[in-house]
C-alpha cells in the first residue's frame, strides 16, 4: 500500500491514470440535446432539494424526502435519455407542490448576509443527510484523484457528469458547486438576488468543504473533483491534501477562450432561472481573474511535478495534452501544458454566412 508521503519524486508506478482507466480511453462524447436535458433535470433536481431543506425547519419530515431527493439525482450522470424525458416532466409538478408552502427570511437576514453559517452539530447532520453516502465506495489499495480545472464556465462540471459512467465502478463524484442547494436560506435568498446569494450562501455551508475532503481522503475512494484552480496555491493544496492521503493525482485543465465561458456562464443563469426561478452567478472580473490565473497554476504544478498526470481538454472532453511522470520522478515528455492551453484558448470559431 501507498505510504502517506509519498510525492511526485517518488511517483506509484504501474498504477494506471483514471482518466486512462476508463471504458471509453478519455471522456465520451455527448449531444447538445443530451447536456441540456442532463442540465435541465440538474436544475429541476437542486430546486426540489432546495425547496426541502429550506423547510425542513418546520418539517422534518421534507429532510428525508431531501435525502430521497439527492439519492435520485445522484444517479443523473447515468440515466438515459428516455428517464431524463420523463423525469423533466415530472419534477416541475413535484417543485410546485413543495413551494406552495412560503419560505420567509429570518429577520434581518438580507440574500448578501443570510445571518448565520451552518456549523457543529447542524453541519454534521447536513453532510450526514446529503453528501455521506454520495462520496463512499470501496477502499483502494491505491486510489486516485481526477481534478477537473479551468475557469467558470469552461465546462468542468459537463465532463465530470460525462465522464463519471465510464470510471471504475465505485468511483465517486464531488463538485463543490453542489453545495449551494443544501444552504437552509437557499429559496428565499436565491429568490431575492441571486447575484449576492451566490457568494453568501457559498460561505454559509462552506464547511461542508471541509468534511466532504476528509471523508473522501480517509475513504481512500478513487474520486472525480472539480475546481477552477485559478491560483496555484489553491491548486496545492487540492493536490498535498491528496498526495499526503496516498492518492495518485491527475489534473486535466478544460482549455477555452474567455468569450466561450463568459457565454456560457449567461446561458447557465438564463437556463437555471427557467427551472428554478433563479440562477448560480459569478461576476464577469470574478470570472476574468480565474481566467489569467489558470496558465500560471498549469505551469506551477508542472515545473514543481505536483501532479502525476496533467491534462489539457477541449471543451468537448478531446484530450489535447497529456504528460505523465514516470519512473524516477521525471514528466515524460517536456512540459507544455501551459502552452497546450493557450494553444486551445487562441482558437476562433470562424462564422461564414453560408453556415446560417
Amino acid at each position: 500500500m501507498a505510504t502517506p508521503h509519498e510525492t511526485a519524486d517518488a511517483p506509484l508506478t504501474g498504477i494506471r491514470p483514471l482518466l486512462s482507466d476508463s471504458s471509453s480511453r478519455g471522456i465520451p462524447p455527448q449531444t447538445r440535446e443530451l447536456r441540456e436535458a442532463r442540465e435541465r433535470v440538474y436544475n429541476l433536481y437542486s430546486a426540489a432539494i432546495g425547496a426541502c431543506l429550506s423547510r425542513s425547519g418546520t418539517d422534518p419530515a421534507l429532510a428525508e424526502r431531501a435525502r430521497v431527493l439527492l439519492e435520485e439525482e445522484a444517479m443523473l450522470p447515468h440515466l438515459t435519455p428516455g428517464r431524463l424525458s420523463r423525469l423533466g416532466d415530472e419534477l416541475p409538478a413535484t417543485i410546485a407542490e413543495l413551494r406552495a408552502w412560503p419560505v420567509r427570511p429570518p429577520e434581518g437576514a438580507t440574500p448578501a448576509d443570510p445571518g448565520r453559517t451552518v456549523r457543529g452539530a447542524e453541519l454534521t447532520a447536513l453532510f450526514d443527510l446529503a453528501l455521506r453516502d454520495r462520496l463512499s465506495g470501496p477502499e483502494r489499495e491505491h486510489p486516485r484523484l481526477l481534478l477537473f480545472g479551468g475557469q467558470p464556465g469552461s465546462g468542468k462540471s459537463t465532463l465530470q457528469r460525462l465522464v463519471l459512467p465510464v470510471l471504475p465502478e465505485g468511483t465517486v463524484s464531488y463538485d463543490g458547486d453542489d453545495l449551494l442547494r443544501l444552504a437552509p436560506d437557499y429559496e428565499w435568498a436565491m429568490g431575492e438576488d441571486d447575484l449576492a446569494a451566490s457568494h453568501s450562501l457559498a460561505v454559509q455551508v462552506g464547511g461542508l468543504h471541509r468534511l466532504a475532503m476528509e471523508h473522501v481522503r480517509a475513504g481512500r475512494v478513487d474520486v472525480v473533483c472539480s475546481h477552477p484552480l485559478g491560483r496555484a496555491d489553491w491548486a496545492a493544496q487540492w493536490v498535498e491534501g491528496f498526495r499526503e492521503a496516498g492518492y495518485r493525482v491527475e489534473a486535466a485543465f478544460v482549455a477555452t477562450h474567455a468569450s466561450n465561458s463568459r457565454f456560457a456562464i449567461a446561458d447557465r443563469r438564463l437556463r437555471s432561472c427557467r427551472d428554478q426561478g433563479f440562477g448560480r452567478w459569478i461576476t464577469e472580473d470574478q470570472h476574468d481573474r480565474f481566467y489569467l490565473g489558470v496558465p500560471n497554476t498549469i505551469e506551477f504544478l508542472e515545473t514543481h511535478r505536483l501532479v502525476d498526470s496533467l491534462y489539457v481538454l477541449s471543451r468537448e472532453g478531446e484530450v489535447l495534452y497529456a504528460n505523465h511522470v514516470g519512473d524516477g520522478g521525471r514528466w515524460r515528455t517536456e512540459p507544455f501544458g501551459r502552452v497546450a492551453l493557450e494553444a486551445e484558448r487562441g482558437r476562433r470559431e470562424l462564422w461564414r454566412q453560408d453556415d446560417d
